[in-house]
């Protein structure tokens, strides 16, 4: 009877052992390239803003306060839309469904663009 109650002690230890400092390291490595990761994104959106703010004010003549209202709406957009392809993807499409006619979409405008050219 001591001898399984030994066991299942020692398996109760070893059950005990798994999580705790042994994971913590995977967990600050994943922390940190997320927050690479943002720190990434946010230099290039200010290194976008600072030029593109340039761009509509000396080349294209825009007034600063057009220019800004421009490049905020910009943001925007760019903010909103991933969040109305999930909401799509979810609700009514389906996940492949939705990344293929983006794909197709995206396509299509690039083609658009390259031809007005």
């Amino acid at each position: 009877m001591e001898v399984r109650g030994q066991e299942g002690s020692q398996s109760l230890h070893d059950e005990r052992r798994k999580g705790g400092l042994q994971t913590l390291p995977f967990i600050f490595d994943e922390t940190l390239e997320r927050a690479a990761n943002e720190v990434s994104e946010k230099l290039a959106v200010v290194g976008f803003s600072a030029n593109m703010i340039s761009y509509l004010t000396q080349q294209l003549h825009m007034p600063l306060t057009k220019a800004a209202n421009t490049l905020t709406n910009f943001g925007g957009t760019a903010s909103l839309t991933p969040l109305l392809g999930a909401f799509l993807a979810d609700a009514f499409v389906g996940r492949f469904w939705i990344i293929a006619v983006g794909s197709i979409f995206y396509q299509i405008v690039n083609l658009r663009w390259s031809f007005l050219r």
